[in-house]
């Protein structure tokens, strides 16, 4: 396996232009390259190539992608892993493999006996031909769950007719995958290559279409959860879902499942998304199909319907979440446990930060991402544009520990310890991804782009931008700054609803005149951001982050809060102590925050 650090620094190096022009002719068009077509016969370009975001798209053909996605559709490498070693090869990128061993399971090749044959061809429907067809067997292993030895069901897991995984599973609901196994997609060597597949929740459910005639499902490895979705086997089997045309969700009609196939729908891209309705009193496939048939199980896959259209809201979709606010209350944000802090962090909302230079921005900042990376399991895309990723993680390292990170300080005890440093690492490798605005797009256009590969590959919840003054601003000739800036944060909360990111963007304000009286800096707000009243009318929540140089107090003000639920303008007053460098509220004593877990860093990608 490549480590995703030797991943990660291929796919920043690459560049399309330079890999797709070796295989076509291009002509620069505009902001774009054309040429002709590589995956069909046509004598009008209509093949394009974006360096902007580093995509192809054919308008004749459909065929679209990264140049990860052209190598593979182009025959250049078999597989995602492929690609990567020939991108490596090609900008003399050392290749460094993971240092995580994946173990391959041994076979268990007892066949199926009388009792598991009656359970699938009596209970479930499922005959024996397709049983043959997956290699289903049987074996005797130690299930957790119930403590002892017992005879299981294996569904054994390929890939390129590899035995890579196996689900044992027992009685009583009991389950369990091989140890040390890579995680993947049941079924998996059924979608290659096809232009459209189906997804189902359970290994069951993917016999079942196979039963029906439908060949081209794959499975999730380890169900749905109630809380947040955990998709390692997607980021596994990535290049499998690149250029799929349609892509149907078959998960359980129940909470766990809806919430699933939200999940899934948000890495893969709702566009290309469709989802099933099941039958009264039915809430998988192999339900259908031991109810009504093979036939009903055809037409809920027949009369799947598209992803709804951006921006067309029927009753039958609305009703549901009304519904569910009716009965439980408005959907709140996660609380970071600041104190004094009344603000609750939602998906799909944007917060703007400001404050006048030194005041922390960035300090409160990463007072917010570390609190909620620790309490709510969120990951976070960073774009630096005035630290760098080192500078940063030794800031967040300080939070999650609550000691400083310098040696230079007053007393021993308030710098972290070599094992409390370790431990801030690791979760900073965990939740953490640092872009280099060196190497991308910094503009709106290029930041949303990678964020979406963000999403995507690992699922962030929140992204930071800091700040907007350093970004790439284009604007075009004849648009006012006010009526770009409109336009600009409208493209980024379209992305943050449709994805379910939240963003923290941190912008600085114009020279802010200083208090004749008291000599000192007036209380900067939302409107005092350099270009547009926009900052305040557009966004969902707004903060200034105001320090007193003199005392190390340091006031925040929730200036806005569009959903009242999620908090109350207002404000709240800390101590930075610069001791220890954390925020402490004024009637607390400055002591140090106790470490969660402990433990030494382990590369968490790798």
């Amino acid at each position: 396996m490549i480590s995703e650090g030797t991943i990660d620094l291929v796919k920043r190096t690459t560049n399309i232009k330079d890999v797709v022009s070796v295989y076509v002719q291009l002509k620069k068009k505009g902001a774009n390259f054309v040429g002709l077509c590589p995956f069909h016969n046509e004598k009008t370009p209509s093949f394009t190539v974006s360096e902007a975001r580093q995509m192809f798209k054919c308008f004749g053909c459909g065929k679209r992608g990264d140049a990860i996605a052209f190598l593979i559709e182009h025959g250049q490498a078999a597989s995602y892993i492929d690609a990567i070693r020939f991108l490596a090869n090609k900008y003399g990128i050392p290749v460094e493999e993971s240092k995580k061993e994946v173990v391959k399971p041994q076979p268990r090749l007892e066949k199926l006996g009388k009792k598991a044959l009656h359970y699938f061809e009596q209970e479930r429907r499922i005959s024996n031909n397709t049983l043959l067809r997956f290699g289903i067997t049987e074996s005797t292993e130690f299930m957790p769950q119930l403590q002892q030895e017992i005879g299981v069901i294996c569904f054994n897991y390929y890939r390129d007719g590899e035995l890579v995984n196996i689900k044992f599973r027992g009685p009583k609901k009991s389950f369990m995958m091989a140890r040390n196994a890579e995680l993947v997609f049941y079924n998996l060597d059924a979608i290659k290559g096809q232009k459209e597949c189906i997804i189902t929740e359970g290994e069951i459910d993917c016999l079942t279409l196979h039963e029906c005639g439908i060949y081209n499902s794959v499975s999730v490895p380890n169900g749905a959860s109630v809380g947040k979705q955990r998709l390692e086997y997607l980021d596994n089997c990535y290049a499998y879902f690149t250029g799929k045309e349609k892509i149907i969700l078959a998960t359980d009609n129940d909470f766990p499942g809806n919430n699933l196939r939200e999940e899934l729908a948000r890495r893969l891209g709702k566009e290309r998304c469709w989802q099933v309705t099941y039958p009264d009193s039915c809430k998988d496939l192999n339900e259908v199909l031991v109810k009504y048939g093979k036939e009903a199980v055809k037409a809920v896959i027949d009369n799947a319907r598209r992803w709804p259209v951006e921006g067309l809201m029927p009753m039958d979709v609305i009703f549901p979440e009304v519904l569910d606010y009716y009965e439980n209350g408005y959907p709140k944000g996660d609380d970071t446990r600041i104190p004094g802090f009344d603000l609750l962090f939602a998906p799909g909302e944007l917060t703007l930060v400001t404050g006048i230079p030194g005041s922390g921005k960035d300090e409160f900042v990463n007072y917010i991402t570390t609190s909620l990376s620790r309490y709510h399991d969120w990951s976070w895309a960073y774009w630096g544009m005035e630290e760098t990723p080192q500078i940063t993680t030794t800031k967040l390292a300080e939070k999650f520990t609550g000691k400083c990170f310098n040696l230079s300080r007053r007393h021993p005890e308030h710098r972290m310890t070599r094992s409390e440093f370790e431990y801030a690492i690791g979760m900073i490798d965990k939740y953490y991804h640092f872009v280099d605005p060196n190497k991308t797009d910094i503009t709106v256009d290029g930041i949303l782009d990678k964020a979406r590969e963000l999403v995507e590959r690992y699922g962030i919840r929140g992204m930071v931008i800091s700040p907007w003054n350093c970004l790439e601003h284009k604007i075009p000739h004849g648009q006012t700054e006010t009526l770009y800036v409109s336009e600009k944060l409208t493209q980024i909360i379209s992305f943050l609803q449709k994805y379910g990111v939240h963003c923290l963007l941190l912008a600085h304000p114009r020279k802010v005149e200083k208090n004749k009286q008291t000599g000192k800096h007036n209380i900067p707000t939302l409107y005092d951001i350099n270009g547009s009243a926009n900052f305040f009318n557009k966004t969902h929540n707004g903060i200034t982050v105001h320090r007193d140089f003199d005392t190390n107090q340091v006031d925040i003000y929730r200036q806005k809060i569009k959903n009242w639920w999620n908090g109350s303008i207002g404000y709240s007053s800390y101590i930075f102590d610069t001791n220890t460098r954390q925020y402490f509220p004024l009637d607390s004593a400055p002591e140090p925050q106790p470490i969660l877990n402990g433990g030494g860093w382990k590369p968490y990608k790798d």
